[in-house]
């Protein structure tokens, strides 16, 4: 096979595997959280944010933090703060700038589910290893050798042995 027709074939690979574990994760954001894995990563990009030492997020940053354009950060905007999850505020220095910044509430969410997305990434890799996927890819969806994640393939793989 060609070096690129490799490459293609890795890359539709992890395509596969990025579209299941969103999947799962959306599975199980929704089921314990009633959130979609968009309104997560923005929450997750907010809380990076304020621990960056900024405090508080511009719209366009949460733009291209979470990747889509700024009609659709506008429209999850909203909907985080009509959950509770979200303030916002006009910009002191200006006024066409929108400031957001997360509440106690959207905090408790990360912390419940940061764990869930651990979760659906081991149970979708435990998936991979038992259909064999490609080791490499395993590997580095493990992130190495020694995590947790690691040691529930290895798991996964004795038991199905």
């Amino acid at each position: 096979m060609s070096d690129d027709a490799t490459l293609i074939t890795q890359w539709n690979r992890l395509t596969r595997v990025h579209r299941r574990i969103e999947a799962r994760m959306e599975r199980h954001l929704h089921r314990q959280l009633g959130l979609g894995v968009s309104e997560f990563y923005a929450l997750r990009t907010l809380s990076e944010g304020v621990r960056a030492g900024t405090g508080l997020l511009y719209l366009g940053d949460l733009a291209d933090g979470t990747g889509l354009s700024q009609s659709a950060t506008s429209r999850l905007v909203t909907r985080l703060r009509e959950r509770g999850l979200i303030t916002t505020h006009s910009a002191s220095d200006d006024r066409r700038s929108v400031e957001i910044e997360l509440t106690a509430v959207a905090h408790d969410v990360l912390r419940l589910g940061s764990p869930l997305l651990r979760q659906a990434v081991e149970e979708v890799v435990r998936q991979l290893h038992v259909e064999e996927t490609d080791r490499d890819l395993l590997r580095y969806l493990c992130g190495g050798t020694g995590d947790g994640v690691s040691a529930h393939v290895r798991q996964a793989g004795s038991a199905a042995l």
